[in-house]
């Protein structure tokens, strides 16, 4: 990951090359942005498909994804990025699958920096998966 930081105001900020602007440079955004480099560079997801921290709605609660993949209108991928610190837990797993309530993603990904969970739907429930497929892959 090369994305440029900057100190602004005395607070220091990365540039996010979804966004097209610098945000706060927090531990969890430093492992959104590692992830978005996977999956731009390794997985050869065009950035065009890929959405960050935007709103949906759950229930009449406005909740905020980190990152979403789109291949058209279909939901190909959620990600639920957590803190180098945080571990993965029952509690991550039910945030993303209210998302995925909305979304009804064909993989989803738990990622702390350190641990990375993916399922992919198979049929009408999720599998643990061992990795994830490149993206012309996953378009099929």
């Amino acid at each position: 990951m090369n994305n440029p930081v900057r100190i602004k105001n005395g607070k220091k900020e990365i540039f996010d090359p979804i966004r097209k602007r610098f945000v706060s440079y927090t531990p969890e955004e430093i492992v959104r942005q590692t992830y978005i480099h996977y999956l731009m560079n390794v997985l050869q997801i065009p950035s065009i498909a890929i959405s960050v921290e935007r709103k949906i709605t759950y229930n009449k609660l406005s909740r905020r994804y980190d990152i979403v993949v789109f291949h058209k209108d279909i939901c190909l991928l959620i990600v639920e990025c957590k803190a180098f610190s945080v571990e993965l837990s029952e509690n991550t797993l039910h945030q993303i699958g209210v998302y995925n309530s909305c979304l009804q993603a064909k993989y989803i990904v738990l990622f702390n920096g350190k641990q990375e969970l993916i399922y992919k739907k198979i049929d009408n429930h999720y599998t643990l998966q061992e990795q994830l497929p490149p993206y012309k892959e996953m378009i099929n």
